[in-house]
């Protein structure tokens, strides 16, 4: 019984191991607070969501689209709008994050 389930447990690492799994991590379309439209849609175009969502959402700057909730983003796209959401989240994070960076150096300066 134990050899049976090591056995199982080697099939499914090595089905795991094999998986091919896309990242968005290389594909990064810079972002920020000042971002047109138009980089609004290759970020978005840049993380994997669909046309639609794209053109849905497309229409906005960045700071429009910074300052939906997920609510609202579920409204416009129902079916990746907590997906988006997520993104939103991710950006506001590594824009605050370089944000405190430049003002530590900034301080480190002086």
């Amino acid at each position: 019984m134990n050899d049976e389930l090591l056995q199982r447990l080697a099939k499914k690492r090595n089905l795991i191991d094999q998986m091919e799994i896309p990242s968005t991590a290389g594909n990064s379309v810079p972002l920020n607070y000042h971002s047109p439209s138009a980089e609004v849609k290759a970020w978005l175009t840049a993380k994997g969501f669909s046309q639609r969502t794209g053109q849905s959402l497309g229409v906005l700057n960045a700071a429009q689209l910074f300052s939906l909730n997920n609510e609202e983003l579920c409204r416009v796209c129902p079916l990746e709008g907590e997906s988006v959401y997520m993104q939103i989240l991710g950006q506001k994070s590594l824009l605050e994050d370089v944000h405190k960076v430049s003002e530590l150096e900034m301080v480190r300066e002086k």
